[in-house]
């Protein structure tokens, strides 16, 4: 794939394949197979360790030491992943996390040789973060994960300090969450101007039912460069060791839409199992004439 050097920045502060037009915008694709089948509604559902990525309060839900990690293949080689470990301690909960984005490598062109000089660059980007949760309660959270964020492509490079606050409440049988993602200040600029962030604030509900077999959950979130989205998930366990999963929000909708896809392309779909201290979950997100998305999941409690 041929592509200018002045496309490959534009890649980085825009994100052709995400919605928004804020710098940094690898931060803002999803995270965990289990939270993208249930379409994204995961602000408000507790005790999983991919909250470092949804929502720092929720890990309050731990019932211990937990590690996990995730990755997604997707078109033109690239790739996405991310891990993190989680430790519930008395009221307090502290974890560490990776997020990573490999955005494939190019063969880069000028004006003088438009189809490429022989010359190969690629785009990388990375955010490490430490997380701090305290519980006031059974029912009650706040937490917060303090990120840096560094984005390379070919010799240009910027980076970035953000925070995620969250706050998670249980006043009866429904969970709330509450999450600012991604709030903070670009301490490098990639060319000669800062980029707006990719910060989005988010609320969800979620609830049980069926004897704790049907799980539903609802988010809304608004990014302060992009439109509001809204998202529906539910997983439903037909027998303790799986759960099968389905879910979508407004935003892949329009995606579809654009992508030339109908319903079915905007939904995504995965199931889960679990045995002894592992777990194992999958994620398949459709992209209409694009090609189809593959996420896989790993869970292990230490």
């Amino acid at each position: 794939m041929r592509i200018t050097l002045a496309a490959g920045l534009l890649f980085l502060s825009a994100a052709p394949l995400l919605a928004g037009t804020a710098g940094f915008a690898f931060l803002q694709v999803p995270a965990g197979a289990r939270a993208v089948a249930m379409g994204g509604a995961f602000t408000a559902v507790p005790g999983d360790p991919m909250g470092l990525y949804w929502n720092p309060a929720t890990l309050a839900g731990l019932q211990g030491q937990m590690f996990t990690s995730t990755y997604t293949g997707y078109l033109m080689d690239m790739q996405a992943g991310f891990a993190g470990w989680a430790n519930p301690s008395g009221g307090d909960i502290v974890g560490v996390s990776v997020n990573y984005f490999y955005g494939g490598s190019f063969t880069r062109t000028t004006m003088t040789e438009p189809t490429g000089t022989g010359e190969e660059f690629s785009t990388n980007s990375v955010a490490l973060g430490g997380t701090y949760v305290h519980s006031f309660g059974p029912d009650l959270s706040a937490g917060t994960t303090a990120k840096f964020v560094y984005s390379s492509i070919d010799t240009y490079n910027g980076t970035a300090f953000l925070v995620d606050l969250g706050a998670w409440y249980r006043p009866s049988d429904i969970s709330l969450g509450l999450v600012v993602r991604n709030a903070g200040i670009q301490t490098k600029a990639f060319y000669r101007e800062n980029d707006p962030m990719p910060t989005e604030i988010a609320a969800g509900a979620s609830a049980c039912f069926l004897g704790d077999r049907l799980l539903v959950a609802l988010d809304g979130s608004y990014p302060f460069q992009g439109d509001f989205n809204a998202a529906v998930g539910l997983e439903y366990k037909p027998m303790e060791m799986l759960a099968v999963r389905a879910g979508g929000n407004l935003r892949d909708l329009d995606a579809a839409d654009n992508a030339g896809g109908g319903f079915l392309d905007a939904l995504a779909f995965g199931a889960g199992t679990g045995w002894n201290r592992f777990t194992l979950d999958y994620a398949f997100k459709p992209l209409a004439d694009l090609g189809n998305i593959h996420r896989f999941s790993v869970g292990i409690a230490l």
